[in-house]
């Protein structure tokens, strides 16, 4: 709650308006349609929750990191979440409860947001830090619980989400005009904490493994894509 209700107080749903133009819209559906298919072929209820889950919540920092605009993440991101929740539920019944509750508390933030503007920027550093703190608790119970459970497979899957997403959001992207790397991150990656809570909630066996190599490789590949930028530079 805490994680999804921090996210919105950051989140203008004017941004919403810009998922009308093809170069932002067609990263999100490609994204999605393209991780599907893998969730399909895997089969594994883990792997389906972080395929549909959003890209990360705090996905304008990740950009800002990269050197990437952080408008279009940010505008991604939103298209992402309003997508997320009713295929989450449509594909996962059981997961109902908790996305209600993540819903709820994203819209409660977004309102917030709207509604008290003044304010909101005034809390804004502390909601910032509490959504920090809420990822790398859910993380971190995560890794308390399942790191023993990170294998060949795990990671093998993780990495197959994190590709199969990236250049499907990448190729949606370009094709229409648009930024390729922000794209891969505002539509093509998943957010890892979301899909671990969601998944220990359900119950599932080793429901932290996938989510968590997928952290793993996600930091690796950010950490080279900065080296890369920065070699440019």
């Amino acid at each position: 709650m805490l994680y999804f209700f921090t996210t919105g107080t950051n989140t203008p749903l004017l941004a919403l308006l810009s998922l009308r133009r093809p170069r932002n819209l067609a990263p999100i559906l490609l994204g999605y349609a393209g991780l599907g298919v893998v969730a399909v072929i895997v089969g594994d209820p883990v792997v389906a929750i972080l395929a549909l889950s959003p890209s990360p919540l705090i996905g304008p920092s990740l950009a800002r990191f990269v050197a990437v605009r952080a408008e279009t993440v940010g505008a991604l991101l939103t298209g992402t979440i309003v997508l997320s929740f009713p295929l989450l539920m449509a594909a996962i019944p059981g997961l109902g409860p908790s996305v209600n509750i993540a819903l709820f508390a994203f819209v409660i933030g977004t309102a917030l947001a709207g509604s008290l503007p003044t304010l909101r920027d005034v809390l804004l550093p502390v909601f910032d830090g509490a959504r920090y703190v809420a990822m790398a608790i859910i993380l971190g119970g995560a890794a308390l619980s399942a790191v023993s459970l990170v294998d060949l497979r795990a990671v093998g899957v993780a990495a197959l989400v994190l590709l199969v997403g990236v250049l499907t959001a990448a190729s949606g992207a370009i094709l229409f005009g648009g930024n390729g790397i922000a794209a891969a991150i505002g539509a093509g990656t998943r957010d890892p904490a979301v899909a671990a809570a969601l998944a220990m909630s359900a119950g599932l066996a080793g429901a932290g493994s996938v989510p968590l190599a997928y952290a793993a490789l996600l930091a690796l590949s950010l950490g080279v894509g900065k080296l890369l930028v920065a070699r440019q530079a």
